[in-house]
């Protein structure tokens, strides 16, 4: 039905528009069958048969499919025409009858070329129906296909490619559109690929090569007169027709807005073009406000979401159009970047009166090659926009798939030639930053540094922060971090600083850190000053600037928001160093610019090129856009480095014609070649590129002034399209080795620019010629920095140089030798870490010149190399190169054992005096895993070299010193490939390669040898396994997870695998099965070990591979791709999941090219960011210590496991709460009392800490109490950047020094300031330290447990807790449960792991946190060693639970009935999730029988897993008691009793079953057990086998749906019955409670309360437990509705508060017994209430008197009150025995009060009992009257709740008052009247 109405929406579409008909509707279908002698006869019938099926399959009709058959051999023969035949069944008579063999020799490209003449030229076929072609060949042709088959192509027919028999996939391949080829095995596979082909044709419809995916949202603003209105409905009708939409590719939502936004389209509802068309169609205006804000906010909730069909998640580039004619009336700012925010690019068109400033608040921040902002004067003027906008988001779109990941890399690979240099980055840290703000900046100097070589002699970093003063200490000191691990941490760590802005002062300051920057390294290291703010500043900054640069300082400004622009210029001094950003969150958008501004010094540094310029000079250029593309050669030449031996520029012009303007030779200065270029004047005509390309290729020859060995670089500019073939040119210039840069701008075919230049990172697709200047940096930067090179810099190699020094090298000669070594040393990554050289030099006899580890820096080794001299004598190459063995052995510098590659370098010039051993010599090297490379000179014997080297590829002769210079590039390259980076990971990497027909045997053995290539470049102690998986139209598993520490082993079972063929690529089905590899049942060996997975193919798959890539990366499996020739790019896209993890090349030959790139990616790559930090502060409290002592003294525990502690805790990297998410702990010492003071810096580096502590003496002893927590607390900064930011206190402490509850107030009080955790640990010789635990809070389950020094696990300990707080505050989770690493060893046992189920939050909990909702929980797997979290699957319970089941076994029960009720409680238990460890997850369940004693069955404690439970309660027998049924009692006595000692925490959750036969008597027992429920958080359910009304009427109080009673009577499937129970008792999920399950069930009307709370505030209480009353008078308040109105309204509930007694009280005396706090209409608020408690409410200190509390508040406080509610409570609130005079008032006040129909509640603290208390609460005790001990948190949590269920028995007349025993005892006695008071 859903399809009926689609196709009949298009229709009407297509009716209302006259537009063509959808793709699949319409063809002009083509078969092109080979008949010719290859085929042979015997096969011909198959492939009639073919044919005859192919068609009966497909919608051939007038307006359908139009098909023509056609045989080919050595020429064609038209079997029938397109418009032969309308109807189907006469094509199948004349392929039955007519359609016959012919033979003939096989020219398929003579046929391709025919085919387009006579059937897809008008008027044969028309341009409005689609057109396909379809070739079934069987063999290779004896004619070229490819030029015939582009034609094809380029003139839009989609050609399918089959092929049977000796058909080449390859030029399958080349005929093909994309991926529409197929070989199959055998002809009679031809019969059921027959059926496919219907799909197939449709989908080749479909396709276009030149299409993205995109989902793309307009956002318009419909507040327009009529006719504008339409012509901006004309703009988006022929945008859209122009883009490619459907569910696959391009996807349309959009939202109309003028006061109120309004979704149109959704993203997943509109993926047909025509239904998206007809409601643009149906659009009318709407006058109103222009809230662009609100719009914007409304797109980004809800269309640019999953749910709403966005396709984020599968990497589908998220962009935005915002069309709008007028200024916003609300704030675009904010919502704008958060749009951008969340992934979104946004575009912005302005027209007639819209507000720039908000356009460009709104829009992405501009490319080089994009413009995010078009401002036009008039709507008339959308109509020539919609070719730009459709090209804009095409280049939109390919920037993401092709260019924006090899750009960065790009970049990165130049940064390397910055070998040397010192940065410092000064960040305005003033107010005007917000938080959000400043965490974007810190993100931003992370990503710049990561794109340098960082290192104490490379790149070295520091941040300065300012505002009106500096950040002191500084947060990062240009020689402190030596590494960009550390220095992110160190960024990370950055607080702000807030106050003014005073830059030029901060500049001041930069002045002497530069200048001690320049003293450490001589000044030879270039010095950078980065400078980013956000305001003006508020002193001069221009000649503090100025006297930087003066210093050689380079400085550069980046502006953002409220920056000033001159001011910027005057603190950078030139434009080109400034870079401006209209909010923070686009300074990511700038910093590739920003970067390669920076490096393009070094790249360039040494540069030589040969640049021709191929300029388009047609008719079609403008003098104006002539002049500008002159302006652009000219700045490009003004930034090169030109002369002779530098940079060579020549021009060519084209149009119908090439004209040379002048030579690479002809001008050698800057100032000629731009007087040339000035000069010149344009040529006319048309344009012919290709014959342009073939004209300008002479000019990279020798004869035009071409120079050998230097880079050679065509920069094409061209504004048209070319009326000639270019590919064949351009590739021939590409082979030659030329760069071809394609400028063009909209004019231009883009594929065309692909074409030419080979690689879309080197395409230049601009809007217009003003753009093509802020093209030069990058043209310049991919000048001097190649896109080809995937090796820069040789790393991690051991190079030991064998130096010929004998006579017969003279000093030039060895000169050159030198310099042949230097140039190697200079392309090396020198240090420790990554290549070491050593040399040995020799004549008669070897000498060590220096060892590997002599010198760690490149300067070094160059100047020993330099000031080395020959030594003379005969050459013993042999003896020299035993003798360099000896410098590959750990002595001597040699890391072999840790897997860098051993290489030596012998260079002689002469025949061996020791040749006869110089084989074997070389041979034993060789086979102790050196590779050698020998170089000869002049009168080197080859058979020699050959010898040393072992192969043809490692030995290379010059015949002069002087071609030695020529040598230094291929060895350097081929030391490139030998070296690798350092790759310990501990990884599951899987290969997944492709291994379909299309491969090949030889293309399947090149991409085994990548594979090899790859593991060559791992570390095998590294622990990884690898596993390897192959597929096509069929998956295979090739090679399980497996051990990766025999590298010659592995590779032999690499090379035994055999290519399994097939005939489609199925990449979706394989990566579904590729998934049991990283499976969840699989044990991960720790949190550390990350999945990898590696897909390699080299063609579109023929299934959806989005789902299964996105099902991988949600398990945390990152995915590689590779694609290899013509890929589907957005495909492979979807299958890596970020297009930092896309690589395609063009051939398998190009493999290796990428292998350098790839394993560092997935070996370096730091998954997702710190988003969340841990502040751990940790004090020392040694009350032993005396003046003089050593902060260790006598403390030798503390010292030894101190480092251990601050490392562990330091170190956790790899905790996250997923995968993008990561935690980083600090750590500060807060030690007051030394004599010289210890920072209190937050620090991640152990060494520094400790270094703190070293030598510290002691001032005074500390003392461990109120004073000592404070400052403690104060250590922490005073403001929070986040509030994902984590606070813990560790006290290392030999005892407390306070009243303990004193420090237990204190202890409240900074949790509730934002205390996260406080732990202690017990020093040696401790005293009093039992008492830790009332203040302790944040150790989870391991509360009770005692850490002390000496136990051997302190560290993990210790690091698990603050692991357990930073999850909690940054995952919204509760704790982790902990699994432990299995022994150390040679390979390591694995340790036991804890999967724990979606949402079993693993969770933190304290007595003094059972208050803590679970609102903060969200759901997660959880697997944790140091910390890892996953997302996982939903199972029931959600959290913790405690489960009993309670059977009735009472004198009415039946053995039919008990058998029921076992039988329904073994299916919930099956059902439910059973905890089977430690671990709390799942239920733990308990059973008891109850009648009116309860008795156990089965305990919490028996710890039973499913199976065993199941079958403990089946064996549970039949046992009827004479008792009756007391269901109350047994409620209390499993609240009391079961429920004790059950496991603790605030999401625990505790349910109790009670199964139930019948009625039970005692109606008071019931609610006092459901109050106790209530209270103690406790969640009752019962089944029912009969009626039970007084249960129903007691959970009456629940309001939270919770409370179940499940009536089952005598149904037989009770299972649906159950449903509710499981939902909202059982399975209930606090975090996203179910909307059936909320609330319960209707409430009764609620009666109002005036209620007097009577506090005891006498001397009786402490003043600690008076605050913890106080503070629990506050809760309370929260079980009252507050009436608005209390003087004049009726509704709602009235508080009082009262104090008794004041000091000067006494009995005898008029004064009044109490402190009225606030009376009934004081307050109409529960917030004024509370404040008024905290404080105003003071302790008294007089005696007690309650009952003249009582009697003055029945006597005057209610009766002053107007307006009395219906009921009427006193809470009195006592500390202890009244005084002995107020007693017998007491007894009558009381009696009074409850006559009078108060109620009255008694809350009575203290050990002591007052015995009279019973006589003052009302009856029944058990509702009215709680006795407490001290108030602790728990405590009082379970009044409050307790209290709320009593008043909801007060509300709704469960009670009486006065109760019906009393009422005959109150109507005789008369009550005096109440005592007069002052």
């Amino acid at each position: 039905m859903k399809m009926l109405l689609t196709l009949l929406l298009i229709v009407l579409g297509t009716r209302t528009s006259g537009a063509q008909q959808s793709a699949a509707e319409s063809a002009d279908i083509v078969l092109l069958v080979d008949g010719s002698d290859v085929l042979g006869e015997r096969t011909f019938p198959s492939v009639k048969s073919f044919i005859y099926r192919m068609i009966g399959n497909l919608p051939v009709g007038p307006k359908r499919y139009h098909i023509a058959l056609v045989q080919y051999s050595d020429d064609i023969h038209s079997e029938f025409q397109l418009d032969t035949f309308r109807a189907k069944n006469l094509m199948l008579n004349h392929i039955k009858k007519n359609f016959a063999y012919r033979g003939g020799a096989l020219r398929t490209g003579n046929a391709l070329q025919k085919v387009h003449e006579t059937f897809f030229s008008e008027p044969t076929s028309r341009r409005d129906r689609n057109r396909v072609l379809v070739v079934v060949t069987s063999g290779l042709s004896e004619d070229n296909v490819d030029e015939p088959a582009e034609i094809l192509r380029n003139d839009g027919i989609k050609i399918i490619a089959v092929g049977i028999q000796e058909a080449s996939p390859e030029e399958l391949q080349s005929m093909a559109t994309h991926h529409f080829y197929y070989k199959l095995r055998m002809p009679r596979d031809l019969s059921m690929f027959s059926q496919n082909m219907s799909k197939i044709i449709e989908d080749s419809i479909q396709t276009d090569i030149n299409v993205g995916i995109a989902d793309l949202v307009f956002i318009v603003d419909e507040g327009l007169s009529k006719p504008k209105f339409e012509d901006m409905k004309k703009f988006l009708q022929d945008t859209i027709s122009s883009l490619d939409v459907n569910e696959k590719c391009i996807r349309i939502g959009l939202v109309t807005y003028s006061t109120e936004p309004r979704v149109v389209s959704l993203l997943k509802t509109e993926t047909n073009k025509s239904e998206i068309l007809q409601k643009i169609r149906n659009l009318s205006s709407r006058p109103g406000k222009a809230n662009t804000g609100a719009a914007i906010s409304a797109t980004k909730r809800n269309v640019f979401t999953e749910s709403a069909g966005s396709r984020k998640t599968q990497a589908v580039e998220q962009i935005a159009i915002l069309i709008t004619h007028r200024p916003s009336e609300d704030n675009v700012s904010d919502v704008a970047h958060d749009l951008r925010k969340a992934g979104v690019t946004v575009f912005a068109i302005g027209v007639e009166g819209a507000n720039v400033t908000q356009l460009s608040q709104i829009a992405s921040h501009p490319k080089p090659q994009q413009q995010y902002v078009t401002k036009l004067q008039a709507f008339s003027e959308l109509q020539y926009q919609t070719i730009i906008f459709s090209k804009k988001i095409l280049n939109e779109i390919q920037y993401q798939l092709y260019v924006q990941a090899g750009r960065r890399h790009h970049i990165k690979t130049g940064c390397v030639d910055t070998e040397e240099a010192d940065i410092y980055f000064l960040v305005d840290g003033s107010t005007s930053i917000q938080p959000a703000d400043f965490q974007d900046m810190k993100s931003f100097l992370k990503e710049v540094i990561t794109m340098f070589s960082v290192g104490a002699d490379k790149v070295r970093f520091g941040v300065v922060q300012y505002s009106d003063k500096i950040q002191m200490p500084l947060p990062v000191p240009l020689d402190e971090y030596s590494n960009t691990n550390d220095l992110k941490k160190a960024i990370d760590n950055i607080r702000q600083i807030f106050g003014d802005t005073h830059t030029g002062k901060a500049l001041t300051f930069m002045q002497p850190l530069f200048k001690k920057a320049q003293e450490q390294r001589s000044g030879k290291v270039p010095c950078y000053l980065i400078v980013l703010t956000d305001g003006q500043a508020q002193d001069d900054v221009k000649i503090h600037a100025e006297s930087l640069r003066k210093e050689k300082v380079k400085v550069y400004a980046i502006g953002v928001k409220e920056a000033v622009k001159t001011q910027l210029v005057e603190i950078a001094g030139e434009e080109s160093k400034v870079f401006y950003v209209h909010e923070f969150d686009s300074l990511k958008d700038i910093k590739n610019d920003f970067v390669s501004e920076i490096c393009s010094e070094g790249a360039c540094k040494d540069v030589k090129a040969d640049i021709m310029f191929l300029v388009d000079s047609s008719g079609s250029i403008t003098t104006e856009n002539f002049v500008k593309m002159k302006s652009f050669m000219m700045e490009l030449v003004n930034k090169s480095e030109i002369g002779s031996d530098q940079v060579h520029v020549g021009v060519v012009q084209f149009s119908g014609t090439s004209k040379e303007e002048f030579q690479l030779t002809k001008y050698s200065t800057k100032s000629d070649i731009i007087s040339a270029i000035e000069i010149m004047s344009p040529l006319g005509q048309n344009t012919l590129t290709g014959d342009a390309l073939k004209f300008v290729s002479n000019y990279f020859k020798p004869t035009k002034g071409a120079r050998a060995s230097v880079r050679k670089i065509l920069i094409l500019i061209t504004d048209g399209e070319a009326q000639d073939e270019v590919k064949t040119p351009a590739m021939a210039l590409r082979e030659d080795g030329i760069s071809v840069f394609a400028v063009g701008v909209f004019g231009a075919n883009k594929t065309q620019l692909e074409e030419i230049s080979g690689k879309p990172q080197l395409v230049f697709y601009v809007e217009n010629f003003d753009i093509l200047k802020q093209l030069e940096s990058e043209i310049l930067f991919g000048i001097c920095n190649p896109f080809a090179l995937d090796c820069k810099r040789i790393e991690r190699l051991d190079v030991v140089f064998v130096i010929d020094g004998s006579g017969s090298i003279d000093s030039t000669e060895y000169d050159s030798m030198k310099d042949f070594m230097i140039a190697l040393v200079k392309k090396s990554d020198v240090c420790r870490e990554q290549v070491q050289f050593g040399a040995v030099k020799y004549a008669a006899t070897p000498q060590t010149f220096f060892d590997l580890n002599k010198y760690d820096t490149k300067s070094a080794i160059i100047e020993a190399i330099q000031n080395d001299q020959s030594i003379g004598g005969d050459t013993y190459t042999a003896a020299a190169i035993g003798h360099s063995e000896s410098l590959f052995t750990r002595q001597h510098g040699s890391r072999r054992d840790m897997g860098v590659p051993q290489i030596l370098i012998v260079i002689t010039d002469g025949v061996s005096h020791d040749a006869i051993q110089l084989n074997d010599t070389a041979r034993r090297l060789r086979d102790n895993g050196i590779t050698i490379y020998a170089v000869g000179i002049e009168g080197a014997k080859t058979d020699e070299l050959l010898g040393m080297a072992g192969s043809q590829d490692k030995y290379f002769y010059v015949n002069t010193f002087g071609g030695l210079q020529n040598l230094s590039v291929p060895i350097s390259d081929d030391l490139c490939a030998q070296s690798k980076s350092e790759c310990n990971i501990e990884a599951d990497v899987v290969f997944l390669i492709d291994g379909s027909n299309s491969i090949g045997d030889k293309n399947f053995a090149i991409m085994k040898n990548f594979l090899k290539e790859l593991l060559n470049q791992i570390d095998p102690a590294g622990y990884v396994n690898i596993g390897i998986a192959q597929y096509s139209d069929k998956y295979k598993k090739e090679l399980d997870l497996h051990p990766f520490q025999n590298r010659s082993e592995l590779k032999g079972q690499i090379d035994n695998i055999i290519l399994i063929q097939g005939q489609q690529t199925l990449i979706g089905s394989a990566l579904k099965n590729v998934k049991q590899f990283f499976s969840s049942t699989r044990r991960k060996r720790s949190p550390k070990t990350r999945d990898i997975l590696l897909v390699i193919t080299d063609g579109e798959s023929h299934d959806d591979v989005r789902e299964p890539a996105e099902s991988l990366r949600k398990a945390d499996v990152d995915i590689y791709a590779v694609g290899v020739g013509e890929m589907n790019e957005s495909e492979l896209l979807q299958i890596a999941g970020s297009s930092d993890r896309k690589y395609t090349v063009e051939n398998f030959n190009k493999l290796l090219d990428i292998k350098k790139r790839l394993t560092e990616d997935f070996c370096k790559e730091d998954r997702g960011d710190w988003s969340c930090w841990a502040d751990i502060v940790m004090g020392f409290d040694i009350s032993s210590q005396k003046q003089g002592d050593r902060l260790f003294h006598r403390q030798v525990q503390l010292e030894n496991y101190l480092p251990v502690i601050l490392k562990t805790l330091t170190d956790l990297k790899t905790v996250r709460c997923n995968t993008r998410t990561k935690i980083q702990f600090i750590v500060a010492l807060s030690v007051n009392n030394t004599d010289t003071p210890v920072s209190s810096e937050f620090q991640f580096k152990t060494e520094k800490i400790m270094s703190s502590l070293k030598d510290v003496v002691i001032k005074s002893p500390s003392h461990f109490d109120v004073n000592f927590l404070q400052a403690l607390w104060e250590t922490f900064p005073k403001k929070s950047d986040t509030e994902k930011r984590s606070k813990v206190i560790i006290v290392f402490s030999d005892g407390l020094d306070d009243d303990i509850e004193m420090l237990e107030q204190k202890s409240d009080e900074l949790r509730e300031k934002g205390l996260n955790a406080l732990i202690t640990v017990v020093l040696e010789g401790a005293s009093d330290f039992e008492e830790f635990e009332f203040i302790e809070f944040g150790k989870g389950f391991e509360y009770r447990t005692r850490i002390t020094i000496g136990m051997t696990n302190i560290a993990d300990r210790l690091s698990q807790y603050v692991i357990n707080t930073a999850v909690k505050k940054c995952c919204c989770t509760l704790c982790t449960c902990v699994a432990k690493d299995g022994p150390s060893g040679q390979r390591g046992k694995r340790g036991l792991e804890v999967r724990i189920s979606l949402h079993h939050l693993i969770w933190i909990f304290n007595l003094k946190n059972m208050g803590q909702t679970s609102s903060e929980t969200f759901k997660f797997w959880a697997q944790q060693t140091t910390g890892s979290l996953v997302l996982g699957k939903q199972e029931c319970p959600i959290h913790p639970t405690e489960l009993v089941f309670a059977l009735d076994v009472s004198q009415d029960t039946t053995r039919q009935a008990f058998e029921r009720m076992r039988e329904i409680a073994i299916s919930i238990v099956n059902e439910t999730k059973i905890r089977e460890s430690n671990c709390p997850v799942g239920a733990r369940v308990a059973v008891v029988s109850y009648s009116s004693t309860v008795h156990y069955l089965i305990r919490f404690s028996d710890a039973y897993n499913k199976n065993q439970l199941v079958q403990e309660i089946k064996n549970i027998s039949y046992t009827r008691s004479s008792e009756g049924r007391d269901i109350g009692s047994a409620m209390r006595f499993v609240a009391r009793n079961t429920f004790k000692r059950t496991l603790q925490g605030a999401n625990v959750r505790k349910v109790a079953v009670f199964f139930s036969n019948g009625q039970s008597e005692d109606a008071l027992s019931i609610h006092t057990a459901v109050l106790e429920f209530s209270a103690l958080d406790i969640v009752p359910a019962v089944i029912a086998l009969n009626n039970v009304p007084k249960v129903n009427r007691a959970f009456e109080m629940d309001a939270s749906g919770q409370f179940q009673i499940v009536n089952i009577r005598q149904e037989r499937d009770y299972k649906p019955l159950l449903q509710a129970l499981q939902l909202c008792t059982l399975c209930y999920d606090e975090c996203k409670p179910r909307a059936a399950c909320q609330p319960g069930r209707p409430r009764p009307s609620q009666a109002s309360v005036d209620a007097a709370f009577i506090l005891d505030s006498s001397r009786t209480m402490s003043h600690v437990e008076f605050e913890k009353v106080k503070d629990f008078l506050s809760s309370v308040l929260d079980n009252f509705d507050i009436s608005p109105q209390p003087m004049v309204g009726a509704l709602g509930d009235r508080v009082a508060i009262v104090s008794h007694a004041p000091p000067d009280f006494r009995h005898s005396t008029q004064k009044s017994p109490v402190k009225t706090e606030f009376d009934f209409v004081t307050y109409n608020t529960k917030q004024l209430m509370k404040r008024h408690i905290k404080e105003s409410v003071q302790q008294l200190n007089g005696v007690s008197a309650v009952g003249h509390a009582i009697q003055w508040t029945i006597d005057n406080l209610f009766p002053r009150a107007s307006n009395a509610r219906k009921h009427k409570a006193i809470i009195v609130i006592s500390a202890g025995e009244t005084s002995q005079w107020d007693k017998e008032t007491l007894k009558n006040a009381s009696l009074k009060a409850k006559c009078q129909g108060y109620a009255l509640f008694v809350l009575s603290l203290g050990h002591a009992y007052d015995k009279q208390l019973e006589e003052l609460a009302s009856l029944p005790l058990e509702h009215h009257l709680l006795q407490l001990g001290r108030i602790h948190r728990p405590e009082y949590k379970y009044v409050v709740r307790f209290l709320k269920g009593c008043l909801h028995l007060l509300r709704n007349g469960i009670d009486s008052y006065p109760p019906e025993n009393l009422k005959t005892r109150c109507s005789r006695i008369s009550f005096p009247k109440g005592k007069r008071y002052m």
